[in-house]
């Protein structure tokens, strides 16, 4: 006999069953045609970033396509420009002013798609300023010949990496320059790499059926993950990273194989045995909500009123994150994600009231934000919903291949 509560329970499980594969489709779709109107909706960008590069030029000459000439009444005074180079959340754009003898005049970011927290980092901290008297010859490498700035290294490095590239376009098409041909840069493989190795390692480790410390494993690898990928890296998975990713931003992998291990390492797992090897094992934020709740002696409690409200809401944020991203081609423009308020004490006044409210929340209820807002989870679910959909379709093809075969 089973009594009204567990029926109540049962029901949104049910209700959730029967509608999973037609809003899945549904959300899938939606997203093909967001994408859709997103490429279409793609301009080219108008030239109103002249004026502001070089304020002292009476006049513009346009020598090729968005490459330009510019004059203080009849004299020369410089060369314009643009590059383009792949940041966290996608390409960064900027406008190059560079003078009759290769040196760098200003450097204005004329399109960009970084969280707005840490663009405005580099900003204050005259980042472009740095660039200015620089050669086009000079290799402009962060950390080696320009300073980076703290917490915003991929950002910092797009502007640098544009600049030397649209410099480099002037002194070759204006001068007649012979411009070294722009090299690979050097695989970074270190601390961040060599960690996400090591916790992959304690996830399969700890997955095997007859390993006895499952759960000591799991807590190792949860601080490793808040103390290595979140305090001192600040490089969580987010939804504007894997919106970069679905926008076809990619960032070279040599100076970005963290990010190519992160979400590759995720995929082929959920692919190939079904299984999230990043939320509950090692997400940074994940784990600070864990050890809260473990202070706290939190408890897995779902209102049951609100239950399919509750079990919806990730997802519906989750859809709108990428919907949002797609159509404005901009994959930081509906992130709400606290991760780099907790770690780098860096956001929006929104950001720190909803950082303080999930983990105060924390010590009561077992990890609020992975249960009620990441959109992270949700887009994981989605990649074992189609796994299981193609595994149910190739068993179906191979029943039929063998019935035929018999009969």
């Amino acid at each position: 006999m089973v009594d009204n509560n567990t029926k109540s329970a049962a029901r949104p499980a049910a209700v959730n069953r029967k509608y999973d594969g037609v809003l899945t489709v549904l959300a899938l779709l939606t997203i093909l045609l967001a994408g859709w109107i997103g490429l279409r909706r793609q301009s080219k960008g108008q030239p109103e970033y002249l004026q502001q590069l070089l304020p002292q030029a009476t006049r513009f000459e346009e020598t090729s396509d968005q490459r330009y000439k510019a004059y203080q009444g009849f004299e020369l005074i410089g060369y314009a420009t643009l590059g383009r180079s792949i940041g966290y959340g996608g390409p960064v754009q900027v406008a190059v002013a560079v003078d009759p003898q290769g040196k760098i005049l200003n450097v204005v970011v004329v399109a960009e798609h970084e969280t707005r927290e840490y663009f405005d980092l580099v900003q204050m901290a005259g980042f472009m300023d740095r660039l200015v008297g620089k050669s086009y010859s000079d290799e402009l490498m962060v950390g080696k010949d320009i300073d980076g700035v703290t917490s915003a290294t991929l950002t910092s490095r797009a502007i640098a990496n544009a600049t030397r590239l649209a410099a480099r376009q002037i002194a070759e098409n204006e001068f007649g320059d012979a411009v070294a041909e722009e090299q690979n840069p050097q695989i970074q493989f270190g601390l961040p790499e060599i960690s996400l190795l090591a916790l992959y390692g304690i996830g399969f480790v700890g997955h095997r059926k007859n390993f006895k410390y499952t759960r000591q494993a799991r807590w190792i690898s949860m601080l490793l993950g808040l103390g290595i990928l979140g305090f001192l890296l600040n490089m969580p998975l987010s939804i504007a990273v894997i919106n970069k990713f679905l926008l076809g931003y990619w960032p070279q992998w040599q100076t970005n194989l963290y990010w190519y291990m992160l979400l590759g390492g995720v995929l082929i797992v959920i692919l190939l045995d079904s299984k999230n090897p990043y939320c509950d094992w090692f997400c940074p934020f994940g784990a600070a909500q864990e050890c809260l709740g473990a202070l706290g002696k939190a408890k897995n409690h779902t209102p049951t009123r609100y239950r399919t409200l509750l079990t919806w809401a990730p997802r519906f944020l989750a859809w709108l994150a990428v919907i949002l991203a797609l159509i404005y081609r901009n994959p930081a423009i509906s992130s709400y994600e606290v991760f780099g308020t907790l770690f780098a004490f860096v956001g929006s006044g929104f950001q720190f009231v909803l950082l303080s409210l999930v983990l105060i929340a924390s010590l009561f209820i077992r990890r609020p934000w992975c249960r009620y807002l990441c959109p992270v989870r949700p887009v994981t679910e989605l990649l074992r919903q189609i796994r299981q959909w193609v595994m149910q379709l190739w068993k179906t093809v191979t029943r039929k291949n063998q019935t035929n075969g018999i009969s």
